[in-house]
């Protein structure tokens, strides 16, 4: 059996998807390093400024979940804050999951399982960030609530791109069915 060689005009095709592919890839890179930064800065830069004992304290998400996990100044732990300490530390463990799996997805050839993955990740970002703002929401209503600082926001910036990336091609797919 001989091997069909393909025509000048079918190779012309396949060499014209490629290029179209490594310029789709191109063009996808500036939205994915601006994820990645934002989801980078809302870890590191201030998360909530809040009044302690008459003085003003400004945390980033790391340190607001150790405080939540750490004891109170009674010395004891408080049930409910450990409850919001171990979701606040899943919320830390998904924005870095989702760094990954951005940072992924940009491979030439992205499996099946990774874009399930991706897509994934991006709900449970959602999910996250939506229980991050209603977790301050109660304490707004406070004679003197805390000050939501920059990361939140850039989270919630990053996460509805994040959607937009992970769910774009998804949504595409099934409309061209």
């Amino acid at each position: 059996m001989t091997q069909a060689t393909p025509t000048g005009e079918q190779a012309a095709v396949q060499v014209l998807r490629e290029q179209v592919k490594e310029l789709e890839r191109a063009v996808l890179v500036f939205p994915v390093l601006l994820i990645e930064a934002l989801l980078a800065f809302s870890l590191i830069l201030p998360f909530l400024t809040d009044t302690v004992d008459g003085e003003d304290e400004t945390v980033n998400l790391f340190t607001f979940t150790g405080a939540l996990l750490g004891p109170g100044s009674d010395g004891e732990t408080d049930g409910v804050d450990m409850l919001f300490g171990i979701a606040y530390l899943v919320l830390i463990a998904v924005i870095i999951g989702t760094m990954i799996a951005v940072a992924v997805s940009l491979q030439r050839e992205t499996s099946r399982a990774g874009r399930v993955t991706f897509a994934a990740f991006a709900g449970l970002l959602i999910a996250g960030t939506a229980g991050a703002w209603l977790t301050l929401a109660p304490t707004l209503g406070e004679y003197n609530p805390p000050t939501v600082e920059v990361a939140l926001p850039l989270l919630s910036l990053a996460t509805v791109l994040t959607a937009v990336y992970a769910f774009l091609p998804i949504l595409r797919r099934i409309r061209e069915r």
